[in-house]
C-alpha cells in the first residue's frame, strides 16, 4: 500500500554529500547500527542491520570517476511492524542532480508490502521523520509549501483569496480555526510539520473577526468555531472553475479524537490519497536509478564503437545499441502520455463528483410516507391560504414569512422578533407583501445559493439588482439603533446591518426592512427583523 509520497529540491551547503551524511544517519538511528555515508552513496547491494531490517542503495556511480552526472541515487530501507504480523515497511529516497552545482531534486516514499490479504489491520498515516530533518538543514527551495505557517487575518484576506484562486497553485491549503476557548483542532506548527512539501498551513487568529474575513473570502474558503478546512487546487470542470473542499467540523473532530485517532493523520491521509499517485510518478525509484544506469552505459558503449578502428566490423553492433537507447525514450513517451491521459480522466472524474454533490443538495428534501397524509394536510392548510394570497397578489406579510419559513426551513431562519415585527406591519395595513415575497424569495434561493457555493457577499448581493440590498446603514448608527438591530440567535448577539429594502417613506404600509445575518458554519441566514424601517 502506497502510503506517503513527497518531492523536494534543496540546495544544501555541502552539496550532495550533506544529504547523503542526513541519510546514513536517519538509516542508522532507525536500525541502530552505523551506517557509512560514502559507501552508501557508491550504492549496496545488501546489507542487513542490527535489528533486523535491510538496506541497499543504487547509484550512477563509476569507480573510476566517481559521481557521474546527472546523478541519480536511490537508497531503500525495509523492515517489519513492530506490532503487525506480515506486514514490512519500505521506505525509499532518490536523490538527482543534473550538474555539480545544480539544485538537487529529492523524493520519498513510504509503502507496505503484506504477504496476503489476511493482513487487514489499519494504517495511521505518517511521513518519515528523515523529511522534517532535511527541511531544516539542507535549504529546501521558496517554492516549497509549508515552510511556516501563515496568517490569515482581516488585512492578509485579499492576499490569502488571491492565492487560493491563484491558477499556478498545485498543493492543498490547510485552514484552522479556533474554537470559543481559543483553542485549535491540532498545534498548527505540528501540523506544518507533518505536511510540509504537501500543503500550506494558515491558521486564523482567534481574535480575528471571522465573519469579516468570509466576507472577503467567501465561506468556502473559511473555517469556523475550530472546524478545519482543506482546500485543494481549482479545476476546471464543465461548469466552471471548482475547487474541492474538505471541511473537518467540531463534531467530527471530537468524534475522531475520542475513536483514539489522530487528526494530523487524517489530514495527512485526505491529502495523500490526492496526491500520492502524482508524487509517486516522480520519484526516483531503484527502477529509474537502474534505468538511468543502463542509459549511461549505452551511450558510453555506442561512442566507444564509433571511436573504434573497426568500424565497419562492429557497424551492426552499433545499431543494435542505438535501437535499444531509441526503444527506451520511447516507452519512456508512452508513458508520459498515458499518466497524462489518466490525470486528465481524474480531473474529469472529481469535476462530475462536484456536480452531483451540487444536485444532491439542490434535491435535498423530505419526501413524507402516506401514513402523514392526516397530519401533513392539517399542517399544509394555513400554507395553502398562503399560496393562494400570493397567487391573487394580495399576502399578507406574515403570509409571506410563514410560507417562505416552510419552503427553506433549512436555509432561513425567522427568529420570534422578525415574526413579531411582520405582524406589527401588517396591523399597520401593509399593502407591499407580493414585493416582500419576491425578495425573500431571492434571499432563499440565488442569494443563499451564492454564498453556500463560496462566494463573497460581494458578489451575491447582486442578486437584488441596484437598489433592493444594502450591507450597512447609509447613516451612522446611535448607540440605540444598534440596539434596535441587534438580534439573539442562540445565546449569541447579531448586528445586523445587512437588510432588504423597499420603499422609502414613513410609512408602515408602504416600507419593508430585512435585516439578516447569513451564518457560514451553519449555511443558514438568521432574519431578526421583518417590517417597518428601523430608527437610527
Amino acid at each position: 500500500m502506497l502510503v506517503y509520497v513527497n518531492h523536494f529540491l534543496f540546495e544544501p551547503a555541502q552539496g550532495l554529500d550533506q544529504i547523503m551524511e542526513f541519510v546514513a544517519k536517519w538509516v542508522g538511528q532507525r536500525a541502530k547500527s552505523y551506517v557509512d555515508a560514502s559507501r552508501l552513496a557508491e550504492g549496496i547491494r545488501e546489507l542487513k542491520l542490527k535489528d533486523g531490517s535491510t538496506l541497499s542503495s543504487r547509484a550512477t556511480w563509476s569507480h573510476d570517476k566517481g559521481k557521474t552526472y546527472p546523478f541519480w541515487f536511490c537508497a531503500q530501507l525495509s523492515h517489519r511492524d513492530e506490532k503487525i504480523a506480515g506486514r514490512r515497511w519500505i521506505t525509499e529516497i532518490g536523490l538527482h542532480q543534473g550538474a555539480e552545482g545544480q539544485s538537487i531534486e529529492c523524493s520519498l516514499l513510504l509503502r507496505t508490502d503484506e504477504i496476503s490479504a489476511r493482513v487487514t489491520a489499519s494504517i495511521q498515516v505518517t511521513r518519515p521523520k528523515l523529511v522534517e530533518q532535511l527541511i531544516q538543514s539542507c535549504n529546501p527551495l521558496g517554492q516549497t509549501p509549508g515552510l511556516k505557517v501563515k496568517q490569515l487575518t482581516l488585512e492578509s484576506a485579499s492576499a490569502f483569496l488571491r492565492e487560493v484562486e491563484r491558477d499556478e497553485r498545485s498543493y492543498p491549503i490547510v485552514i484552522l480555526s479556533a474554537n470559543r476557548d481559543n483553542e485549535y483542532p491540532v498545534a498548527a506548527e505540528r501540523l506544518r510539520s507533518i505536511l510540509v512539501g504537501l500543503a500550506d498551513v494558515v491558521r486564523v487568529p482567534a481574535e480575528e473577526d471571522t465573519f469579516a474575513i468570509e466576507e472577503l473570502v467567501g465561506r468556502r474558503f473559511m473555517a469556523f468555531g475550530g472546524a478545519l478546512n482543506i482546500l485543494f487546487p481549482g479545476r476546471q470542470g464543465d461548469r466552471g472553475l471548482f475547487y474541492e473542499t474538505v471541511l473537518l467540523r467540531p463534531d467530527e473532530i471530537a468524534d475522531l479524537l475520542e475513536s483514539g485517532h489522530s487528526i494530523e493523520s487524517e489530514v495527512l491521509s485526505t491529502i495523500t490519497h490526492r496526491t500520492n499517485l502524482p508524487f509517486s510518478w516522480r520519484h526516483i525509484s531503484p527502477e529509474k536509478v537502474r534505468q538511468a544506469a543502463l542509459r549511461a552505459q549505452l551511450a558510453q558503449m555506442i561512442e566507444r564503437a564509433k571511436a573504434s578502428d573497426q568500424l565497419e566490423e562492429i557497424k551492426e553492433y552499433v545499431a543494435l545499441l542505438e535501437f535499444s537507447d531509441k526503444e527506451l525514450q520511447s516507452k519512456d513517451k508512452e508513458l508520459a502520455r498515458i499518466r497524462s491521459n489518466y490525470e486528465e480522466k481524474e480531473q474529469e472524474v472529481r469535476a462530475l463528483q462536484a456536480d452531483i454533490t451540487n444536485l444532491k443538495h439542490a434535491l435535498s428534501g423530505v419526501q413524507s410516507s402516506e401514513d402523514e397524509g392526516v397530519y401533513l394536510a392539517e399542517f399544509l392548510a394555513p400554507l395553502r391560504d398562503s399560496v393562494a394570497a400570493i397567487r391573487n397578489g394580495r399576502p399578507s406579510l406574515q403570509q409571506t414569512v410563514d410560507l417562505i419559513a416552510t419552503l427553506y426551513s433549512d436555509r432561513l431562519v425567522f427568529l420570534e422578533t422578525a415574526k413579531g415585527s411582520a405582524k406589527e406591519s401588517d396591523r399597520g395595513g401593509f399593502r407591499q407583501g407580493a414585493k416582500a415575497f419576491d425578495l425573500l424569495q431571492k434571499l432563499a434561493t440565488e442569494y443563499w445559493q451564492q454564498l453556500a457555493d463560496g462566494k463573497s457577499d460581494q458578489q451575491a448581493k447582486a442578486v437584488f439588482g441596484q437598489n433592493a440590498y444594502a450591507a450597512n446603514e447609509a447613516s451612522t448608527l446611535s448607540n440605540d439603533g444598534k440596539r434596535r438591530r441587534t438580534f439573539s440567535y442562540h445565546g449569541r448577539d447579531f448586528l445586523m446591518e445587512k437588510h432588504l429594502k423597499h420603499g422609502v417613506k414613513d410609512s408602515v404600509a408602504e416600507t419593508l426592512r430585512v435585516h439578516f445575518e447569513w451564518l457560514a458554519h451553519e449555511r443558514k441566514i438568521i432574519v431578526g427583523h421583518c417590517g417597518k424601517h428601523l430608527d437610527f
